[in-house]
This record gives C-alpha cells, sequence and structure tokens, in this order.
C-alpha cells in the first residue's frame, strides 16, 4: 500500500509530503488515463486513511510526464497540471499541486528546497550521466534558493543490475569505482544508490530518507528488468501550508 516517505515542514510555513505507490495500488504508467486516475484515487484514499489529518489534491492537479532519460526539468505554475510534456524533473513552489514520477526500477527523487519549493526526478543511469539531477537542483535553487534535501524511493539494487565490465567503465570514470556492485548470482553490476548519494554529496544536499527496497526483489513493487512489465510505480510529493 502507498506509503509516506517524508513529511517536512519548511522554513517558508510549507509542509512538504513525499509518497510512493505499490503494486496494490494499482498501475500508474502515464499511457493509460483511465487506470491511472483509478490507481490516484485508490492509493490517496488509503493514504489519508492510514495518516490522520492529511489530506491529498485530486486527480486534476497531478502532473505526469513522459519521461525520456533526459535532463529537462519543467515548472509547473499556477492553475495548470503538466500532462505528458517530455522531460524527467517537475518543479514548483505552488501548494496543492501533485509532481509525480512514474518508476518501475529507476531511482525516483524528491528534492524540497527549505525556502518552500519541491521537484521530482526520474533517474535512470542515462538520466544521471546526463546530470538530471544537478539539473533539477539548479531550477530548484531559482525558483527558492536555500538548503535542499532529498528523498529517494525504492529502485533496482546492485543485488539485480547487472552491467558488463565494459559498459561499467563509463561510470566508473565519472564517478569512481565504488559505483561497482555485485549480483546476487556474483556477477558485476550497477549500484545507482551510491551514483545518487554520491550526486547529492556534490551538491551539499542533504539526505534525509532512503528506501532500500530493490524493485526486482520485492514483489510489492513493479520492476522493468525482471519481467519487462509496461506497468509503473509512482513517487508523488506536494506542498501544503502548514
Amino acid at each position: 500500500m502507498a506509503q509516506v516517505l517524508a513529511e517536512r515542514h519548511l522554513a517558508s510555513g510549507h509542509v512538504a509530503w513525499v509518497a510512493m505507490s505499490e503494486v496494490i495500488d494499482g498501475d500508474m504508467a502515464i499511457g493509460n488515463l483511465s487506470t491511472r486516475k483509478k490507481s490516484i484515487q485508490e492509493a490517496s484514499q488509503s493514504l489519508m486513511e492510514r495518516n490522520a489529518g492529511l489530506t491529498i489534491p485530486s486527480s486534476q492537479h497531478w502532473s505526469f510526464l513522459t519521461q525520456v532519460h533526459g535532463e529537462r526539468s519543467i515548472q509547473v505554475e499556477a492553475n495548470e497540471a503538466i500532462t505528458g510534456l517530455e522531460g524527467d524533473a517537475l518543479v514548483t513552489t505552488q501548494v496543492g499541486k501533485v509532481l509525480t514520477i512514474q518508476v518501475a526500477d529507476c531511482v525516483p527523487i524528491s528534492l524540497i528546497s527549505e525556502n518552500g519549493a519541491i521537484a521530482v526526478v526520474h533517474a535512470g543511469w542515462r538520466g544521471l550521466i546526463n546530470g538530471v539531477i544537478e539539473s533539477a537542483s539548479q531550477e530548484l535553487e531559482r525558483k527558492a534558493s536555500g538548503n535542499q534535501v532529498a528523498i529517494i524511493g525504492p529502485h533496482i539494487g546492485s543485488c539485480c543490475y547487472e552491467f558488463g565490465r565494459q559498459d561499467l567503465e563509463q561510470f566508473v570514470k565519472l564517478f569512481g569505482s565504488l559505483v561497482i556492485g555485485n549480483t546476487n548470482s556474483s556477477s558485476p553490476s550497477l549500484n545507482l544508490l551510491t551514483i545518487v548519494q554520491l550526486i547529492l554529496r556534490k551538491k551539499s544536499i542533504g539526505l534525509i530518507h532512503v528506501d532500500n527496497s530493490c524493485t526486482s526483489c520485492d514483489p510489492k513493487f513493479w520492476s522493468y528488468r525482471a519481467n519487462r512489465t509496461q506497468k509503473r510505480q509512482c513517487l508523488f510529493a506536494w506542498l501544503e501550508k502548514n
């Protein structure tokens, strides 16, 4: 069932909420609008029942991207919701606008500015190389300068993310040898979490929560690497007034 990953009270007088859906909440893939709306309603209702006082904005205030493994960040302004623009991060200062990222192995991240802005980031290996976290952080700084913190949702672990030695070299050149892991069968693998942590540290972004669930191991989540599913879970974040 959908889980709250973070409730952050900000210096700006806002509360930033970050949550994550699971398989039981339904398919959050952007392609099927009717299925996605039903899943939003079910996940929202479940979260509000288990978290007294929590109110989640309705589905017409949820923004979705067509994610392309790039670095583009898109702003969500007042009186709008994004539905299908190409990009891999969303940023807003608006209260009641739900930002979403759909994943089935890639790393879902929320960045929060203490001065009243939030971002969500879709970080697969291509996006990490392309600088998607750095781009979203810069956009967040432009919207509300100040200290930033990060929340990381469930993603494929190095236990399952097999990569050939030659393919791993490009990551070693950029991030160092710490990004190399081993699968459960002792094959070389890529450690996405370590890459994210190194980028956050370089950007002086505090890490306040990590969900270490491996989407390939844990049946609560869909995994493209495990079975080529087209279904997706969703990280979602929004601001409300304190």
